[in-house]
């Protein structure tokens, strides 16, 4: 993966068909998120527990609510994105928003007092929790050398005839037999195209657009239980079914540039992709909080690995148009449709938790996780006995513990409380899931609250920027290839309101 200068970079691949490595990343990474008191603070509450979204982090904090609670959070998010195709000259960015509304979290709290007990709570937790939202839009757009079809020429010329790339190039001619060029080792055809015909200038540039659009999320059920054991140790364990809903819609487009006939029979093309992955999981969550003195607190979680299983539906359709010596043609094909079923493996997640209590004026806390996004794997053959689906399984695998590493994510927090009102701020800092660079992701947030004796509301306001790369296509020379650099801005509005029974 090639180097640049961003906060989060990652390659999507065009291989509609096949997992690739940043699929594993995507189930990995995992939002500042709950209730609008937690990202208020950074997400560090770890420590302090008596809020909703410790179920999902360090669950001990469950034991330290002393009345039963219901809590509902909706949320606002807001995706703007401004895409540059990097590789030509004087292309102009393109900016695309996208927003919706749904559901951080809701849930309930069930409190329990035993009597004459040295444990003075003994509380039960049930609801959801949102941990990342996939919503996004982007489009890319310039003029360029270069073409999709030189992808589908040299997969096939690797011996690999798909039906959801070669397969579609070839019935609608965007690639044909060579008799004149030279077979490779698994067949006895050559592919080319068009754009290699003899014909065609060497410094012919192309119009080129692709629309990306992706939707869903990745929301946990939750079960947890925790004890408060003599006001000074609080433990707690929460079992998480997770499950994912995610699309990705993807529509490319090539034409010759008006007025202009460098490319020899070719006119315009237009590549449909789409993908839906569903599935869900399990994991499970353990922590402790100790409470040193009144002032301060310190607690540790540990999450085991998510096993995933998972679905994927897919297809593909081309168009291609050319003229040739029989006049215009224009043939479309389509992919059978293409259904996956596999399991992936997320990283194990350990968590340190601080918290100093300012008398009643408020607190400071931190929280710091430890995450291998390195070890994340993919088991492709549970459902397949391929030996063909075995064998990427390995490399892919083998890519994964290349490309990423080990990552700390630190989030930081504060909260004034004057009379009945809360003033919160946090900030996070995101270690670099890649091995080839150190640069990190920051997010910063801001939140208020008001708090009855039965009842609370928390706002809260949440922000981060960071580039990445992407390429509509992969082919084996990087600098063939159409990189575009994506600015992104997430905003989030969150509001939730409690009751306490």
């Amino acid at each position: 993966m090639r180097n640049i200068i961003s906060l989060v970079f990652i390659i999507f691949s065009l291989q509609t068909q096949a997992q690739v490595v940043s699929d594993a990343l995507r189930y990995s990474l995992l939002e500042v998120g709950g209730t609008a008191r937690s990202v208020g603070v950074g997400g560090a509450i770890g420590a302090l527990g008596a809020d909703y979204s410790t179920l999902s982090t360090n669950p001990a904090g469950l034991a330290t609510f002393r009345r039963g609670e219901f809590v509902l959070t909706p949320t606002i998010y807001n995706t703007k994105t401004v895409s540059l195709l990097e590789r030509g000259e004087g292309n102009a960015p393109n900016t695309e928003s996208i927003a919706n509304f749904g559901f951080n979290n809701i849930g309930v709290v069930l409190n329990n007092r035993p009597a004459r007990s040295s444990w003075k709570t003994f509380n039960l937790g049930i609801g959801y929790n949102r941990l990342a939202s996939f919503n996004q839009e982007f489009v890319l757009e310039g003029k360029s050398q270069g073409s999709i079809v030189d992808r589908f020429a040299e997969v096939a010329n690797d011996g690999i005839y798909d039906e959801f790339e070669v397969k579609l190039a070839d019935d609608v001619v965007a690639i044909y037999n060579d008799d004149n060029g030279t077979p490779n080792d698994d067949s006895d055809d050559f592919y080319t195209n068009d754009f290699q015909d003899a014909g065609t200038s060497p410094d012919y540039q192309l119009n080129r657009e692709q629309f990306v659009k992706t939707k869903g999320s990745y929301g946990e059920m939750v079960i947890a239980v925790a004890g408060n054991y003599d006001e000074k140790l609080m433990v707690g364990a929460t079992l998480g079914i997770p499950f994912i809903n995610y699309s990705e819609e993807k529509t490319y487009k090539e034409s010759e540039l008006e007025g202009v006939d460098d490319v020899t029979y070719f006119n315009n093309l237009t590549f449909r992709e789409t993908v839906e992955t569903s599935g869900t999981g399990v994991n499970l969550k353990i922590g402790a909080i100790y409470r040193i003195n009144q002032m301060f607190r310190a607690g540790v979680a540990i999450h085991t690995p998510t096993a995933f299983k998972l679905d994927d539906n897919f297809d593909t359709e081309l168009t291609y148009d050319y003229t040739d010596g029989n006049g215009n043609s224009k043939t479309t094909a389509t992919s059978p449709d293409g259904n996956f079923k596999y399991k992936l493996k997320t990283p194990w997640r350990v968590m340190g938790n601080v918290a100093v209590l300012i008398n009643r004026k408020g607190f400071i806390s931190a929280d710091v996780e430890y995450v291998d996004y390195s070890v994340a794997a993919f088991n492709l053959t549970s459902n397949s006995s391929s030996s063909d689906d075995k064998d990427y399984e390995v490399d892919l695998n083998r890519e994964i513990g290349k490309q990423y590493q080990s990552a700390l994510n630190i989030r930081l927090g504060g909260e004034y409380a004057l009379n009945k009102l809360r003033f919160r701020a946090g900030y996070t800092i995101s270690g670099t899931p890649y091995a080839d660079t150190d640069i990190t992701n920051n997010t910063y947030s801001l939140g208020f609250g008001v708090r009855e004796k039965k009842f609370y509301l928390d706002l809260a306001y949440k922000y981060a920027a960071y580039t990445e790369g992407y390429v509509p296509y992969i082919l084996s020379d990087p600098k063939l290839e159409q990189f575009t650099t994506n600015e992104v801005s997430k905003s989030q509005f969150l509001m939730t309101v409690g009751f306490k029974f």
